[in-house]
């Protein structure tokens, strides 16, 4: 329990200076960020060849390769990446409650995991009572036993469904929030009236709780039914014993709805600032933030935008500063349960993918900023022009189908 919670402090203290980093070399960052994402790709693929799985790392590869070739056409749009950046991070700066919020629910997240782990390991011991076997003789005449238990199994699907809906649904909730606070500073700054609230986060927070909880469970129960069908065509493929045939085709069913996921999370977010603006149930908002971003031109903005590498960048980074941090701790402090050295590899693991889990989280203080900003410019870029002209003079000389200005009612 001290080491976890040592993982969890340190993540906490790397992630806030990697924010302070962000903000203050935002350009060098996505610089270091480009080709960080081009080294570990192709070194990705020099280590499925070593391992002679040679069309996977053939094609990782030439994707690296082909990857680093986008930089001569990528390069131009960091200046425009970097003042988004910028931008998303003043705001942070001027709402300090964004990374607080972030901060709270990493915590609620963390709890919940550990309420969760306790319970998956309490199920399994506890489902094992039904177990069912029955004794069998080979050809050779040797009894071997065959063992089934449908309702483990059962309790599993439905432990793994639990976790993936009820974390989606508190990373919605915060990214929901946080896209409530992204959104008033961008129409209410700078206003003849000012802000609509003293309290502009306690009030977002307020309507993705209530008036919006149903739309975050929903677009989370989209992702969580998903993210379950995968673990469950990973469990079979682990336990084809050798079959080809099911093994091939579980990972073409899985690699078809990883596809499936990376749309519907791509949509979720946007749509979400929809339902953090006007509070509108999420079909309709996915629909509405959708057109409207097509029809603006903005999904350029999007493709555009190069922040995304820098928070990749930053959760391994956290991650592997943690994992180093948790291998110190029980090297020095040397615990009787790990005397043998057996449990340091699965602890180093854990606490890299916390760590990375838990900087994710924190950092939706920048994601929830970026996607809002890019949906209220679709809505309004002459609100832009107002509070931003360094970033609106960029965007209409780089992006004029994108300024042609559309105003809405803005229900905060």
């Amino acid at each position: 329990m001290v080491m976890w919670l040592c993982v969890l402090v340190a993540s906490v203290v790397v992630s806030l200076i990697y924010l302070l980093l962000m903000q203050a070399f935002a350009g060098n960052l996505l610089v270091i960020s480009f080709w960080f994402s081009v080294v570990v790709t192709i070194g990705t693929g020099v280590y499925y060849l070593a391992a002679r799985i040679w069309f996977a790392g053939a094609i990782m590869v030439i994707f690296g390769v082909f990857y680093a070739l986008m930089w001569f056409s990528w390069r131009k749009r960091i200046p425009f990446s970097k003042l988004v950046l910028e931008t998303v991070c003043h705001v942070s700066r001027k709402f300090p409650s964004t990374i607080v919020t972030s901060i709270v629910f990493l915590f609620i997240q963390a709890l919940y995991s550990a309420l969760w782990a306790l319970a998956f390991m309490g199920s399994f011991k506890h489902m094992d009572q039904y177990k069912s076997c029955t004794t069998h003789t080979d050809r050779n005449g040797r009894a071997y036993q065959s063992c089934s238990n449908v309702k483990q199994i059962l309790s599993w699907v439905f432990m793994v469904f639990s976790f993936y809906w009820t974390t989606g649904v508190i990373i919605n909730v915060l990214h929901t929030t946080l896209c409530g606070i992204y959104a008033t500073y961008y129409f209410f700054e700078g206003a003849p009236a000012g802000y609509p609230t003293r309290t502009p986060a306690l009030s977002s927070l307020k309507r993705a709780t209530t008036n919006s909880f149903g739309s975050v469970c929903f677009g989370s129960l989209i992702i969580a039914v998903i993210q379950t069908m995968r673990a469950i065509l990973r469990a079979i493929r682990d336990n084809a014993d050798s079959n080809i045939g099911v093994e091939l085709l579980a990972c073409c069913l899985d690699c078809i709805l990883a596809c499936i996921q990376g749309m519907a999370e791509f949509v979720n977010k946007y749509a979400y600032v929809e339902v953090a603006m006007y509070g509108k149930p999420f079909i309709p908002a996915a629909r509405d933030t959708w057109d409207l971003i097509k029809d603006r031109g903005v999904e350029a903005l999007i493709n555009d935008c190069l922040i995304g590498n820098v928070l990749q960048l930053g959760a391994f980074l956290c991650g592997a500063v943690v994992a180093i941090a948790a291998w110190l701790y029980i090297t020095i402090t040397k615990p009787q349960y790990n005397v043998t050295g057996s449990y340091t590899p699965p602890i180093i693991i854990s606490a890299f993918i916390m760590a990375m889990s838990m900087f994710k989280v924190l950092m939706k203080c920048i994601e929830s900023g970026t996607a809002t900003t890019f949906v209220c410019l679709a809505e309004d870029p002459q609100v832009m022009a107002r509070n931003n002209p360094r970033l609106f003079s960029m965007l209409q000389e780089s992006y004029p189908q994108v300024v042609r200005g559309v105003h809405g009612n803005h229900a905060f």
